[in-house]
This record gives structure tokens, C-alpha cells and sequence, in this order.
């Protein structure tokens, strides 16, 4: 609203230009808290990939370790080897049986030992055949996860592992029950479930009649 030159405004003039210049600003309000959302929703997500790239670096330095230990130790295994071998071939000793007279007697006790050691290797053999074979399961390691928030999630998603569990209940459990009406709230508690699945720490799966989207416990996992 404007006025035309020399016209004094009057009240009622100025009240509804107040109260037009309140809208537009209500307005341009109301926009740049959605583009603030946005953004937020963003930055939380760019953090939860970071965290997730963080812990697969771990990972894979802890495996190189692992690697170059086995290394050193076949390489020290090997070096003692041939050093061994070497020696053995430097100082060979020869021994030479003299036998002693036969003794009748002695082939009688011959044949016993013969027998025995024969009867013994067929017991042993028979045990082996009756006792079930020993399988060893293999030690299934537990998911590191890192990013205090991310934490966050597992421990609340842990304390509970048969529920499953939607955006909006992590937004109320880390935020408030009012960030369960917050759009921006529930986005990121979407990005840090999404990343936690990612990360096979979760599993995402849809339930119930409307098919909503949960996330339940996939995995053994410890912070990092």
C-alpha cells in the first residue's frame, strides 16, 4: 500500500498496511524455516554418511593389521625354517646299529609287541570312526559404529530389539515428543536409520495394513 502525496494516512490506513506488511513477513518466515529444514535434513545426512565412511576406514586398517601380522609371522616361520634346514646340513650325524646276537626268545616278544601295537592303532581307529565330528562355527564379529547420534539410535533400538521401529518414534526419542510433528526432525531421524541399515546394523522392512516403513535390530554391533 502506498499514499498519495500530501494525504495525511489515517488510522485505519495504517492499520491494514501493518497488517499486510505482517503477512508478508509471516510469509517469508514460513519460507525460509522450510529451506532451513532442508538444509538441515541435508547436513544430518552428509554427517551420518561421514560417520559410516569413518567405520568402514577402521575397518579396513584393522583388517591391514591383521594382514601384516600374518605376514611377518609366515616370513619369521619361513626365515627359522631355513635356518634350521641349513644347519641340519652342516652338522649331519651318522649313527650305525650294531645288532647283537639273536636271542629265540626275543622274536617271541617281538611278535607280542607287533600284535599289541596292531591291536591298539584298530581301537584307535574304531574310536575315531564312532565319536561325530566337531564342527567350529566361526566367531561372527561384532558392527562398529561410530557418530554420537548414531549411538544414540543403537542403543535405543537395542533396548528394545523385537519392536520395529519408525522415523517419527527415533525423532520423539531423541528430540522430544514435539519433534514428532517436525518435519525436519523426522528427516533426520530417517538419515541416521537409513545409514544404520547401510551399515547392516539394521534391517528396514514394511509392516501392518498401510505398509509403514520400520526398522528393527539386524546385527551384533559396538560403539567405536
Amino acid at each position: 500500500m502506498s499514499l498519495i502525496d500530501g494525504i495525511t494516512a489515517s488510522a485505519d490506513w495504517v492499520a491494514k498496511d501493518m497488517e499486510a506488511m505482517l503477512r508478508e513477513c509471516d510469509a517469508v518466515i514460513a519460507s525460509k524455516d522450510e529451506h532451513l529444514a532442508r538444509l538441515a535434513a541435508g547436513i544430518e545426512a552428509l554427517r551420518a554418511e561421514m560417520d559410516q565412511i569413518s567405520a568402514e576406514r577402521a575397518l579396513t586398517v584393522a583388517d591391514r593389521d591383521k594382514a601384516e601380522q600374518v605376514l611377518a609371522a609366515f616370513r619369521a616361520a619361513v626365515k627359522k625354517g631355513t635356518g634350521l634346514r641349513q644347519s641340519r646340513g652342516h652338522a649331519r650325524t651318522w649313527l650305525r646299529v650294531v645288532p647283537d646276537a639273536p636271542d629265540p626268545d626275543d622274536d617271541v616278544a617281538a611278535e607280542d609287541v607287533v600284535a599289541r601295537s596292531a591291536s591298539a592303532a584298530a581301537e584307535r581307529r574304531e574310536a575315531l570312526a564312532d565319536s561325530p565330528a566337531t564342527t567350529v562355527e566361526p566367531e561372527v564379529a561384532a558392527i562398529r559404529v561410530s557418530g554420537e547420534r548414531s549411538v544414540a539410535v543403537m542403543e535405543i533400538v537395542t533396548a528394545e530389539p523385537d519392536r520395529g521401529w519408525t522415523p517419527k518414534d527415533i525423532a520423539v526419542r531423541l528430540e522430544g515428543h514435539d519433534a514428532g510433528q517436525e518435519q525436519a526432525a523426522y528427516a533426520r531421524a530417517r538419515a541416521l536409520l537409513d545409514s544404520l541399515v547401510k551399515r547392516k546394523v539394521l534391517h528396514k522392512q514394511r509392516e501392518g495394513g498401510n505398509q509403514r516403513c520400520v526398522f528393527r535390530l539386524a546385527a551384533a554391533w559396538e560403539a567405536a
